[in-house]
């Protein structure tokens, strides 16, 4: 049989440091042969902006070496959704992409550390290097309570005289002594310490966690037959984004024939965590959260309902103007002081969107390129004019309020639709106040008001009453009304005039509802589907005066009482 050398220590551990070594060196060289992590720069190229979210698209282009590799991009933000992330490229030579993993990091911006943060920060430091005395003081205590406790009392006789009591006595005390005082000023430090730090953090504001920049880090793996220039398009779905329509209606009554024309805006917002530089941004009128498919619908029952006891309303302050809406409204207003003051001069064009009017949305391609921060911050741009052929007349409700109302309504001819948005008034110049339009598809009419005429006047008056109770044999009771409302027209030129009035309209066969003889007849009832509204609409030639008269009889049983309440829309 050979002969075996027994191992030395010093052969065993160089052994096991040149098998480590070997070790190392096989695992490093295996990890390069797989996969290279491979930093990418990646900016916003194109947005899709929806009402209520985004698509955001960003494009890549590096040279790859054949092989594994994992692309890593940094600084994507944190409101991104992970199930819509899609990636696309194109290279010279085959690629093939692989997984895509997700991880998330947290940035502490020194620009966001404010000036408080930064005193909370030092009034803590501080505080503990006051505990970390107090720590001392308090060893210091135990430890002279412990050599005082454990003394045994023999000196080099075996006894301790009295002097030698004294003096030792007198040493524990003092020292004890200085011990405590120290150790109260130290806490009283403390006490104003946390009383600084209370005054410049709300404890709800303690127990908050720090305010950190969350970001995603995307790793895309990628395998390449040889080496190549790869471009990738990343695009993702992101939350806290979106646009809203905004109108400016301007009606010009001065001329011969009135004119109206609508200017389309988008007020568009994004707070996702990241900004949009120069990038294409394409206005989408599809909701995006809004449900993919019609509810189930499920029966219902009837059953007795029984009135809960009534609640004082307490009022509420009524809602700000929107800062947006402000800011134009003043920059109308300018416009139109400075028309009066300044000469006649050439209009300044704007740029307006590309519509692509589609079966079941409408895209508004934005021209040229947009910069949108991340921030609270709404932006408004322009997506184009249209100039409807309005229809100008007087509206009034006298019975609510008698004051003739300007009115315009017009056709929706454009290839898009009018979503729901508030609308921006002027009237010859000058602005008049705010309205609402709501969703109008073209084809379909739209009206708005654009404020007062004074020279229409109204007057609505009670002509009479008369009330009637049962008779001796009698079970009903009637109560009979009059009303005359008066319209004339002070303008030098005809006007059309629309005016509304109403009679009750009765649910319940034990009340009837009369129309007297006196009763002018209505040129319409029940505009709009509004039971109980009757219409005349005449034009009044100037200084033409007309008079209406609205008069019913209401019976109903004599041992009930009625009351009027709004029928509903």
């Amino acid at each position: 049989m050979p002969h075996l050398t027994p191992a030395t220590p010093r052969t065993v551990t160089k052994s096991l440091i040149r098998a480590g070594l070997l070790g190392v060196t096989s695992v490093l060289a295996l990890a390069s042969a797989h996969a290279a992590s491979l930093d990418a720069a990646s900016r916003v190229g194109e947005v899709t902006l929806y009402p209520d979210a985004a698509i955001v698209k960003r494009q890549i282009k590096l040279d790859i070496p054949a092989g594994e590799h994992e692309i890593q991009l940094f600084d994507l933000p944190a409101s991104l959704d992970p199930a819509s992330l899609r990636v696309d490229g194109s290279a010279s030579e085959r690629v093939v992409i692989g997984n895509v993993d997700f991880r998330t990091r947290a940035i502490i911006p020194e620009t966001d550390k404010t000036e408080t943060q930064r005193k909370v920060k030092s009034l803590r430091v501080e505080r503990d290097r006051v505990t970390d005395k107090v720590d001392a003081a308090e060893n210091r205590k135990a430890m002279i309570q412990r050599l005082a406790q454990s003394s045994s009392g023999e000196g080099k006789d075996g006894k301790l005289d009295l002097d030698q009591w004294t003096k030792a006595l007198d040493l524990v005390g003092k020292n004890l002594q200085a011990v405590n005082d120290e150790l109260r000023g130290l806490r009283l430090e403390i006490e104003r310490i946390d009383g600084e730090i209370a005054a410049l953090e709300p404890p709800a504001d303690r127990i908050r966690p720090v305010n950190r920049d969350i970001k995603r880090v995307a790793t895309i793996a990628v395998e390449a037959t040889a080496a190549t220039s790869l471009t990738l398009t990343i695009s993702y779905r992101v939350s806290g984004a979106g646009w809203r329509p905004i109108y400016d209606a301007r009606l010009d009554t001065r001329g011969t024939v009135p004119s109206l024309e609508l200017t389309r805006r988008a007020m568009i917002r994004q707070n996702t965590g990241e900004d949009w530089n120069e990038a294409k941004l394409t206005l989408s009128t599809l909701s995006v959260t809004r449900g993919t498919a019609a509810p189930e619908l499920i029966g219902e029952k009837i059953g007795f309902y029984e009135r809960p006891m009534p609640r004082v309303a307490m009022p509420m302050a009524a809602p700000a103007p929107q800062a947006a809406a402000n800011m134009m409204r003043d920059e109308m207003e300018a416009a139109s002081r400075q028309k009066a003051a300044s000469p006649p001069a050439r209009a300044i064009e704007e740029a307006a969107a590309q519509v692509d009017a589609g079966a079941y949305q409408t895209e508004f391609q934005v021209p040229g390129k947009v910069t949108v921060p991340s921030g609270g911050t709404e932006k408004s741009i322009r997506l184009g004019v249209e100039k409807p052929e309005p229809k100008v007349i007087v509206r009034t409700a006298p019975v609510l309020d008698p004051t003739a109302y300007l009115e315009a309504s017009f056709e929706q001819g454009g290839e898009a639709p009018i979503l729901p948005g508030e609308v921006l008034l002027s009237r010859d110049g000058a602005y008049i106040g705010r309205g609402r339009l709501p969703l109008i598809a073209p084809g379909d009419s739209a009206k708005l008001g654009f404020g007062s005429d004074d020279r229409i006047k109204v007057a609505r008056v009670p002509a009479s009453r008369k009330t009637r109770d049962p008779g001796f044999l009698g079970s009903t009771k009637s109560d009979k009304f009059e009303f005359r409302t008066t319209v004339k027209n002070l303008h030098g030129f005809p006007v059309s005039v629309v005016i509304e009035d109403r009679v009750p309209v009765s649910e319940d066969q034990s009340i009837t509802v009369e129309r007297m003889a006196e009763m002018s007849k209505p040129d319409a009832e029940a505009p709009e589907d509004r039971r109980g509204v009757v219409v005349w609409t005449p034009t009044l030639k100037p200084q033409e005066e007309k008079t209406y008269v609205t008069a019913y009889r209401l019976r109903w049983p004599a041992n009930k009482e009625t009351r009027l309440t709004p029928l509903p829309r």
